[in-house]
């Protein structure tokens, strides 16, 4: 990785200052360790959950779409852009349906788990200087860490080169952090007052905490808690595919906006 690297074309060095690696834990390991785990991390970093060969397979199916659709494309997620399509497939719901995420959903929280329908599906090309800015889930949909969980899903192998996600450590420990450090934040996005800033820099700085990232293949995913910071580096090398694959505790409330398809503009 290069001494310097962006996210929404804004330098960050790479240094142990700025970064430092994930910590992984073993799918195998007890329910009680994973949920300990969980709530000491604010995430849990599992390798092999899935077949790569299927999450491959998925990752050429969406991708194929772009070849049927004329340039210039509708803005990503919207109504005629592939991905917009594409999370409506049997495909992608088949996916995203599986017994496995339900499973580890329901590990980590200790409850039954229903799934919510709307899955945000991400796509970072290299050269633009587009990333995801730090935010928290519970800023975009209501739940605490031990009733709703998202499962961060890369769709193919995923680096830090690629943009893979990162997160701000021990964030999801200070409740008030994120409304603490928005109110002085730097927003290239000012009509949208949900994400805390589009410098990951600053909020290093500002918080002294560190960006944990990971390098990811095919079939890896990361669950991670409604509380905890996190945001994306700008991809430089390859396309990065991912869904955002939720669910909710059986005996908590349910918000009926989570139960359409996902739509890039839909307000959530």
């Amino acid at each position: 990785m290069n001494s310097t690297v962006t996210s929404n074309g804004v330098p960050i060095p790479n240094t142990p200052r700025y970064f430092d690696r994930m910590r992984e834990t073993d799918l195998a390991a007890a329910d009680e360790a994973l949920r300990a785990r969980y709530a000491e991390d604010g995430y849990v970093l599992l390798r092999g959950v899935l077949p790569g060969d299927a999450v491959i397979q998925l990752r050429d199916a969406y991708l194929a779409r772009f070849s049927a659709h004329a340039e210039p494309l509708p803005t990503h997620g919207t109504k005629g852009h592939p991905a917009y399509e594409f999370v409506r497939t049997s495909v992608f719901r088949d996916f995203v349906e599986q017994p496995v995420f339900q499973s580890l959903a329901a590990r980590l929280t200790g409850a039954e788990v229903a799934p919510i329908r709307r899955t945000p599906l991400r796509h970072f090309v290299p050269g633009r200087s587009i990333a995801s800015r730090a935010h928290i889930d519970g800023t975009y949909i209501d739940g605490t860490p031990t009733d709703v969980v998202t499962i961060w899903t890369p769709l193919g192998a995923c680096s830090v080169e690629n943009g893979s996600l990162m997160y701000l450590e021990g964030s999801h420990a200070d409740a008030d952090m994120a409304a603490r450090v928005r109110n002085g934040a730097l927003m290239d996005r000012t009509s949208d007052v949900r994400p805390i800033t589009h410098d990951l820099k600053w909020l290093a700085d500002v918080t002294g905490k560190r960006w944990l990232t990971a390098d990811f293949a095919a079939g890896d995913v990361v669950v991670h808690s409604p509380s905890i910071i996190h945001a994306t580096l700008d991809a430089t090398v390859g396309t990065r595919i991912s869904a955002d694959i939720r669910f909710q505790r059986k005996d908590t409330p349910r918000d009926a906006r989570w139960d359409r398809d996902w739509s890039a503009d839909d307000g959530y």
